[in-house]
């Protein structure tokens, strides 16, 4: 359904999402809708530990969906609210992938703080310019701050 069905790259991300707060009166509208309005995190790593069992596999490719051997899932959830990645089951990542695991880790932290530094933009507690380390930890911060009732401003830019 999201087509992926070939030219499997050697390790897939099954992304979840959620917020963590402890301020917002809103918080359960920042779940996931396709989780029945919880976090994500435990669905991507169900998905993920399914689809790297040989048994479905096995079935998937009697009905034409052939997942490379050397393909693995990996499931991780991220917290929408401070821009943090939860990972789930590293240990269980083979250890030819562990250095393209390394790299997937480090761009997706790069990604969080460069988000972070971006949604600073539109926040007026937000110090003006931040780097990615700045906006990261205003986000952070804003989630564990009551003064702040809506820590999760910034994601969209409907005008």
């Amino acid at each position: 359904m999201i087509g992926l069905a070939d030219d499997f790259a050697p390790l897939v991300l099954i992304l979840g999402h959620g917020s963590a707060s402890r301020n917002n009166p809103h918080l359960s509208a920042y779940d996931c809708g396709a989780c029945s309005g919880r976090h994500g995190g435990p669905n991507a790593r169900v998905f993920a530990a399914m689809a790297n069992r040989p048994e479905v596999r096995a079935r998937l490719a009697a009905g034409g969906l052939h997942i490379p051997a050397a393909t693995w899932f990996v499931a991780a959830e991220h917290n929408t609210c401070d821009d943090g990645i939860e990972w789930y089951d590293l240990d269980s990542v083979p250890a030819a992938l562990q250095a393209a695991l390394e790299t997937l880790v480090g761009q997706l932290a790069d990604a969080c703080r460069a988000h972070a530094a971006e949604r600073c933009r539109r926040l007026a507690s937000a110090p003006a310019s931040p780097s990615p380390w700045q906006g990261r930890q205003h986000v952070v911060a804003r989630g564990h701050d009551s003064s702040q009732a809506r820590p999760e401003l910034g994601h969209a830019t409907n005008a």
